[in-house]
């Protein structure tokens, strides 16, 4: 998948919608994609501190068939971001903590972390520099950065790191080029976990944009990513190129849609596969509501099973006010994976996240939250289900540095 098109585009829905405390340490919702630019000028930092309970009917995320457990889990979310917001620049770092402890099964007690860092920089009236980071480590395999991964409760981490250059040629036409890294481990102590294979990646993208009038630009696509896949040094080559176009239906309303192909290169474990890759999606940003739609198929390396995947998914943010304090988020993802090299398994997940919240205080929220994971293999036992419901109370007062 074009890493610089969907990063952005998963990290600007991602925005709207910050997931329940209680779910934080499985959540499947990335980071804002760009400074707060609600902050005011200068640095801020925004402290908060939530404390969430819930009810967990799989709290071991076992398959159909095995013994599960439930439990009430209660959550102390310790949370803070430091903004910049400056004439030249902006800056976002946010660091996401969860103590979550267990009421019967406190051997499932857990300390997991999230951190993000988002930073721009105009070095010219018509090139900025990004970085981009996003870092986790948590007791299990259900965030949904974890591509072609089964559902199993064992320690996780995760860190992704992007950085490149925008640039405008014209004003008409721009250019998006980036370079990243990702890597993935995972704690192979626990009986399940010892097929995850874990590894690391670096690749480049480039993005093109032309506009042929105020509402309608032409969208060019590369992206080649090498992926290392476990300790034995599996390496594989994947190319997804496109060619699209996005459409201005308003000032607050766009669509866009691009195909094109992708390509596994012959490496010592696989043979070159060449398949069709598209996307497309809806934005619409209301007021104070949004509804936001992605629809993507590529192909992609797994760090579960090893090898290379075909990808297809689709994800949905809404945001939808319901009154003066009261307001409500709520996402769906759906994912479907195909092997592509031997030994892989067919994967079909989706995660499903709803909250309905009040208005308290200015800096004190109150919300009701839902948090539903699915998952099927094609294996014995291969069907896993998990539910979440519970409440929270989350408090945050922005505070000026200078």
């Amino acid at each position: 998948m074009n890493r610089a098109f969907t990063s952005s585009i998963a990290l600007l829905l991602a925005a709207l919608l910050r997931p329940a405390a209680a779910a934080a340490q499985e959540s499947n919702f990335l980071p804002p994609a760009s400074a707060n630019l609600q902050s005011p000028a200068g640095w801020s930092i925004t402290p908060s501190l939530a404390y969430a309970g819930s009810w967990d009917d799989n709290v071991l995320i076992r398959g159909k068939g095995d013994a599960s457990a439930a439990d009430f889990l209660s959550v102390v979310n310790p949370h803070g971001t430091l903004d910049f917001n400056g004439r030249r620049g902006q800056m976002s770092a946010t660091y996401d903590g969860a103590f979550v402890l267990y009421r019967d099964l406190a051997t499932l007690n857990s300390y997991d972390q999230h951190g993000w860092f988002v930073g721009r920089r105009l070095v010219s009236p018509h090139v900025a520099l990004f970085v981009r980071n996003t870092a986790a480590s948590v007791p299990t395999t259900e965030l949904s950065q974890f591509i072609a991964i089964p559902f199993l409760r064992t320690g996780s981490k995760l860190d992704d790191l992007q950085g490149g250059v925008e640039a405008a040629f014209s004003k008409r036409t721009s250019m998006i080029a980036s370079y990243d890294f990702q890597w993935v481990e995972f704690d192979h102590s626990q009986p399940g976990s010892e097929a995850l294979r874990g590894g690391h990646s670096n690749g480049a993208s480039l993005s093109l944009k032309h506009l042929l009038t105020e509402r309608f630009a032409l969208t060019a696509d590369y992206a080649l990513q090498h992926a290392i896949i476990g300790s034995l040094g599996e390496a594989f080559n994947v190319q997804n190129a496109y060619g699209g176009g996005e459409y201005k239906l308003s000032d607050l309303t766009r669509v866009f849609a691009a195909a094109g192909i992708s390509r596994l290169v012959v490496t010592q474990f696989s043979q070159n596969r060449t398949g069709p890759a598209w996307r497309l999606g809806l934005s619409r940003q209301f007021r104070t509501a949004g509804v936001h739609v992605l629809y993507s198929r590529s192909f992609v390396p797994s760090y579960g099973f090893g090898g290379t995947m075909q990808n297809e998914e689709m994800t949905g943010r809404f945001t939808v006010p319901l009154g003066r304090r009261f307001y409500s988020n709520s996402g769906l993802s759906w994912r479907r994976n195909d092997p592509l090299t031997a030994g892989g398994l067919p994967l079909r997940s989706y995660w499903i996240e709803g909250t309905l919240g009040f208005v308290a205080t200015p800096w004190v929220r109150i919300e009701a939250f839902y948090a539903g994971t699915h998952q099927t293999i094609n294996r014995p036992g291969g069907q896993m289900d998990r539910n979440r419901a519970g409440f929270q109370v989350i408090t945050a007062k922005p505070v000026r540095i200078r």
